[in-house]
């Protein structure tokens, strides 16, 4: 091999490396962006059904008061 061709294949290398490094941030960018949502969506998730279960209860409590049968009348 010639010295040019050489330094042709080297700059060329070096190129696609650079490519493969600007294109490795950004995914890494990308990944990082989505486990911060998922993060704030797991919050979300654990939130609403902290909520839900309080909601049950309070279903559940006013279920159990229409199963007593009303006061006698006088």
């Amino acid at each position: 091999m010639k010295n040019q061709e050489t330094t042709e294949i080297i700059t060329e290398l070096e190129t696609k490396i650079a490519f493969l490094e600007a294109a490795n941030d950004d995914l890494e960018r990308a990944l990082l962006s989505q486990h911060e949502r998922i993060d704030r969506l797991d919050v979300i998730v654990n939130e609403l059904r902290n909520r839900l279960k309080e909601q049950a209860s309070v279903i559940e409590g006013l279920e159990n008061v229409s199963d007593e049968p009303p006061p006698p009348h006088y």
